[in-house]
Parts: structure tokens; C-alpha cells; sequence
């Protein structure tokens, strides 16, 4: 089972969060975890897309002049070019580090499995933040068709489709191209149950979620210390600081 997570070095208590509750809540083996660090992707030459960061902090692409909210906005993209490297032809998962998983991700492999005519699976949204919205610590909340699907991707790499998306494709292709999955046909994109991407104030409040999914703002950003599962967040995350800190080979926390 292989994961890839988004990473933003602001919110490395996020990336945390996530990985313990991945490894908690797996029953079949270690799950392979890799965190897409822009970093590592640039020395890779996987990801070249150049952007900025203006002085209130808030980032900007260069490739087609619009704003973006967290460093693994384009990164995420390189989840099928990597996984491509590391000659995995099976189901892999992409999320953002803003999640926690309460249900065994075995479950969602294995659903996938069972649509082997899908290069691509997600929740399927029907959501706009408000215009002018801002999200967690004060970036812009970006407003486009599908917003939110790719934030938790399941992605087929057997599938021939996916061989379209390349290096090349992630760092020239415009953010509106990227997040409607414009390499594939609308038949080629799935529909997950939405309790694997569950949001407070988009999702059903009474479902029970496999994965909750902080997208406004975590437990640690101001005016979100109460949120739902916020309680569960935490857990996560100090239960795999302590891991982390037994671990005679860690060095500080770099995906």
C-alpha cells in the first residue's frame, strides 16, 4: 500500500498528524509512506515550477499568475510521475497532510481495486469557498471547477491514461488544467464514497468518517482549537511525536 502525502514545512504538525493515523489505523502490513516535499522533488528533477511568496506570506505561481495556499498545491501532481519512478503498478494514494484516517485504508485500496476501468477515484464535491475567502493562516482560499476533488486522489498506475501525466505536464500546465484532470476522460474519473473526505460545513454532519479532512483550518490555526475530531487530531499527533522521539535513527522530521 503505497500513500503520498502533501507537505508544507508550516504545517509539519499536520504531515505528523497524518502519518499516525495512517499507521494506527492499518491492519495489513506498513503502509509506504512519502512525503512530497517540493525540496526533494526539485533535486529529483521532478518538480521545477517556480513560484513566490509575497510579504504578507502568501504564495503566487509564476507559471500562470495566480495564488496558491500551501507548497504541495502543484506538488501533488508528481504523485504519478514518482510513483512511475518507483515502478509501482497498483493503486496509490494521494492526500492532503491536513487529514487524519479513522477507518483502515485497506478498506478504500480495496474498493479501488474492485473499478479497475478508473485511472482516477475522489470525492466528487459540489463546493465554492466564498469569494475572497482565506483558509487556515491567512492564504487565499482559490476558487475553481472540482474544488476539493484533489485533495484526496486515488490513482491508478496500471491504468494507460495516467502515463500522459509527466514532469513536464506538472510544471507547465496551468492550477485550473491540474485540478480538473485534464490527462483523462470524464468516464475515466470515479466517484469514492464521501466518508473519506469528510469537511466540516461541506460534508453531512452526521456521517461517520474514514478520513477527516481539516481543509479550513487545523486544531493548531486560531478559531479551530474546537473543531470536530480536533480531540482525535491531537491524539495522533502526540502519540506519534512520542514514536517519532523513541526512534534512535530520527533526525528531525523530513519526508
Amino acid at each position: 500500500m503505497d500513500i503520498f502525502i502533501g507537505y508544507d514545512a508550516s504545517t509539519v504538525e499536520a504531515y505528523v498528524a497524518c502519518t499516525g493515523s495512517i499507521r494506527e489505523n492499518t491492519r495489513d502490513g506498513t503502509p509506504n509512506i512519502f512525503g512530497l516535499n517540493h525540496r526533494k522533488l526539485r533535486e529529483m528533477r521532478l518538480f521545477e515550477r517556480k513560484w513566490y511568496v509575497d510579504e504578507i506570506g502568501q504564495y503566487w505561481d509564476q507559471e500562470d499568475g495566480r495564488p496558491f495556499s500551501t507548497e504541495f498545491s502543484f506538488t501533488r501532481f508528481c504523485t504519478i510521475p514518482l510513483a512511475r519512478s518507483l515502478h509501482i503498478r497498483d493503486w496509490v494514494m494521494f492526500c492532503d497532510s491536513d487529514f487524519i484516517f479513522q477507518h483502515d485504508l485497506t478498506k478504500l485500496f480495496d474498493y479501488c481495486r474492485d473499478h479497475p476501468d478508473k485511472a482516477l477515484m475522489t470525492v466528487q464535491f459540489d463546493w465554492q469557498p466564498e469569494e475572497g475567502a482565506v483558509k487556515m493562516d491567512g492564504r487565499q482560499q482559490s476558487q475553481y471547477s472540482r474544488k476539493l476533488w484533489s485533495s484526496l486522489m486515488m490513482i491508478n498506475m496500471a491504468h494507460p491514461s495516467n502515463a500522459k501525466m509527466t514532469p513536464t505536464e506538472v510544471n507547465l500546465s496551468s492550477g485550473t488544467r491540474l485540478h480538473n484532470f485534464f490527462w483523462l476522460e470524464e468516464h475515466e474519473i470515479g466517484r469514492l464514497p464521501e466518508q473519506w473526505n469528510w469537511i466540516e460545513g461541506v460534508s453531512k454532519p452526521d456521517l461517520i468518517p474514514g478520513g477527516v479532512h481539516f481543509s479550513h483550518g487545523l486544531p493548531i490555526h486560531p478559531g479551530y482549537e474546537e473543531c470536530r475530531y480536533a480531540d482525535e487530531w491531537w491524539g495522533y499527533l502526540r502519540r506519534q511525536m512520542a514514536h517519532l522521539a523513541e526512534d534512535d535513527n530520527f533526525t528531525g522530521i523530513q519526508p
